[in-house]
């Protein structure tokens, strides 16, 4: 499994990117939300958790529609598969 990190602003830009119904939009809906701690709150992240074959997916969607996205999804493709 691939864990990607992505900020709220780049979740919302992949998910415009993504067909509605599909296996990846369903991806992107169930990610897990996190913020920094309460004192120091940061940008609240999403942490999505899906198959490697799903994430190549999301990387392609993302090189087209939002390149920065895409980095930290090809990053994260790379820390699973080495």
């Amino acid at each position: 499994m691939v864990e990607i990190i992505l900020s709220e602003q780049q979740l919302a830009r992949l998910k415009a990117a993504v067909p509605m119904g599909s296996v990846e939009r369903a991806a992107l809906e169930a990610g897990d939300y996190f913020a920094g701690s309460e004192i120091t709150p940061e940008p609240i992240a999403v942490t999505i958790t899906c198959t490697l074959e799903l994430a190549e997916r999301l990387l392609d969607i993302a090189r087209t529609s939002c390149p920065d996205v895409a980095t930290g999804i090809r990053a994260a493709i790379d820390q699973q598969t080495h």
